[in-house]
This record gives C-alpha cells, structure tokens and sequence, in this order.
C-alpha cells in the first residue's frame, strides 16, 4: 500500500473550499409523503405518528381478541381453506398463484412495529392505485420460527388493514413459498385511474 504524504498546500485549499460548500437542498419527495396525500384525496388515514407507540406487534393475539376485530371486514385465511366472499374458482385461482401480482412488499429485515407500519402504506397505496393482488415476502424465518410471518396473518384482521382486504394465502414457490403470501384486495369504487 502506497501511502502519499499530506501536501500543506493540498490541505490549505481543501479547507478555503470546504467553507464555501453548502448542502444542496433536496428536490426529492418522500414516498410517505405520497402515500398520506394519496390517502388524503382518498378519504383514508394516515397512520398517525404517535401510533407507533400503540402499536405492540410483539404481543400475540388470541383468538377472543380477534373477535374484537369488524367480524364484517374479516379477510379469509386461504391457508385453511376459508373462501367467504370469494367464489371457489378464484380462491384456487389466487392459491395457485395465476393472478397477476400487481406489486409487492418485502419485510425482510424489519422490525415488527416498521414491518406493520409498511403493511398499512403498501396496502392503503395499493388501493389507492386500484390494485386488486399484491405479494408480501415476510421471510421464512430460523428453522420456520419466521417472527414477521407468524404475525402476519394477525395484522391482516386488524380493522386497518382488514376492511381493504378479500382474502390472502400462501405463496407458490416461485413467488416466496411460505415466506411470501398473496393478498386479493377489495375493489376500489371510489377511485378512479
């Protein structure tokens, strides 16, 4: 390794030119910021910053808990062959994974409160932009102990997220296996492409 010695005239100018930089401002838009105006024009609210702090994805829900959930709003679990409001040819149909994935989400090193805060934005924009299946990759986890993908099927009959949804299933091994899942939405009346 060649190493160069520091030329005093070199560092001099570095600094008379350093104290003459700015920062450059940013022109780039977040997408949370697209995501709350979408859902603003669409009547939908943003998740709320102080919902952070509510939200406690750890604790594991049981079943008389779920109950507390819009019993009207409840998606069907595909994995168990629930298929209330959807016809049977296209609960096969999305369990075979022959619908279109429209977009996807992947989980994949998050944490449990970031991985439910990006589920609510990816579902909420995928409405907004009429949507009807879309792909979530949760990961398998260590030996099939994927924290994010045995709560996943908990988020989705949680009211925020539940009243977009028709019903989810596993992934085909070619879109994730049981690291991914298929989510059908609900159509989307009131938007208009």
């Amino acid at each position: 390794m060649v190493i160069k010695k520091q030329n005093s005239d070199n560092t001099d100018l570095w600094e008379k030119i350093a104290k003459t930089v700015a920062p450059m401002k940013s022109d780039k838009i977040s997408p949370t910021n697209i995501v709350d105006n979408q859902s603003k024009k669409a009547g939908l609210k943003p998740v709320a910053k102080s919902a952070k702090s509510k939200i406690q994805p750890q604790k594991q829900i049981s079943p008389n808990q779920q109950n507390s959930t819009s019993n009207r709003h409840t998606p069907s679990d595909l994995r168990y062959q629930e298929a209330s409001g959807m016809d049977g040819a296209s609960s096969k149909k999305l369990r075979a994974g022959k619908f279109d994935v429209e977009a996807t989400l992947d989980l994949h090193g998050m944490t449990q409160q970031s991985a439910y805060l990006s589920l609510q934005r990816f579902i909420q924009t995928s409405v907004l932009n009429q949507f009807r299946t879309i792909l979530v990759i949760t990961g398998k986890g260590s030996e099939g102990r994927g924290v994010l993908r045995n709560q996943f099927p908990e988020w989705l009959k949680t009211d925020a997220c539940a009243q977009h949804i028709l019903a989810f299933g596993q992934a085909q091994a070619k879109d994730g296996g049981s690291g991914a899942f298929y989510i059908r939405l609900r159509r989307n009346r009131g938007a208009r492409k």
